[in-house]
């Protein structure tokens, strides 16, 4: 049952946010999630009081329109309002085992009814591309990191060197939200563990995140398909990580970036040289 005055303090919070007040929004939203840790509108503007500026839908609109890419693959449609973001002349594939009701799609767009791991292991993935390799892809699937990495794996095997993959779900809020079994409904898992794997397992990549509402979003390119590090080292990489949890050293680690389309944009550009 939600409590009642986690609610109030949330709304407060809510309008200390709309007021200008993000510190003093932090405090109330602090409050409410002692009073009630599950507080969905807490954890709402907590989120959007800490990453302020452009949401992750902005983000995936503008790699769409800064890279035009050829082929767009994205994993976890759900009911496809970020598959709908790609623009014709890109052909657009999305995976997941229940996607929800269609919706309509201005660039040519497949949707593949099945788990992401099924998608790569049949034909039908090589088949869809057709040769060509995945220029944009974006991963907001099963929420733990180990799927994740095993995506990145599937993708990165098919990409080319200035693809670039972005993982939704890199910057949580705290531990609570963090953790591998769901116990609230603003929820990332431990996706966010996916960038340190790749920093210590795969530093030849160019590996940053852009703080923005609601949980992050990780920017991965100077891709290599020919690797083989993650495959052999996969289980070890899984012990290792497994057992970690979001804390103020983890959080410390991120390598963020400004929420800003230049900064971005120009980062992109120099990893690709």
């Amino acid at each position: 049952m939600p409590s009642t005055e986690a609610e109030t303090e949330a709304a407060r919070a809510s309008e200390l946010l709309a007021g200008g007040d993000a510190s003093g929004a932090i405090a109330a939203c602090l409050r409410a999630l002692e009073l009630d840790p599950d507080c969905l509108s807490a954890h709402r503007t907590l989120a959007r009081a800490r990453l302020p500026g452009d949401d992750y839908l902005a983000w995936l609109a503008r790699f769409h329109s800064a890279l035009a890419p050829a082929v767009y693959l994205e994993i976890g449609v759900d009911a496809g309002r970020t598959l709908s973001l790609a623009r014709p002349p890109t052909r657009a594939l999305g995976v997941d085992p229940s996607p929800v009701a269609p919706r309509a799609f201005a660039a040519p767009t497949r949707t593949f009814a099945m788990e992401s791991d099924a998608f790569f292991a049949s034909p039908r993935a090589d088949a869809a591309l057709a040769g060509a390799p995945v220029s944009l892809a974006f991963v907001d699937g099963l929420h733990l990191f180990e799927q994740a990495l095993r995506d990145f794996r599937h993708l990165e095997k098919r990409a080319a060197r200035d693809s670039v993959v972005l993982f939704h779900d890199c910057l949580p809020l705290d531990r609570e939200t963090s953790a591998r079994e769901r116990r609230t409904a603003f929820w990332t898992g431990d996706v966010w563990k996916i960038v340190p794997v790749l920093a210590r397992h795969r530093p030849d990549l160019e590996v940053f995140v852009i703080p923005t509402y609601p949980t992050g979003l990780a920017v991965v390119t100077r891709l290599d398909p020919s690797s083989t590090v993650l495959d052999e080292r996969f289980d070890a990489i899984v012990g290792e990580f497994t057992p970690r949890e979001w804390d103020d050293s983890a959080a410390g680690a991120v390598p963020l970036v400004e929420n800003d389309a230049e900064t971005v944009l120009r980062r992109l550009r120099r990893s690709h040289t």
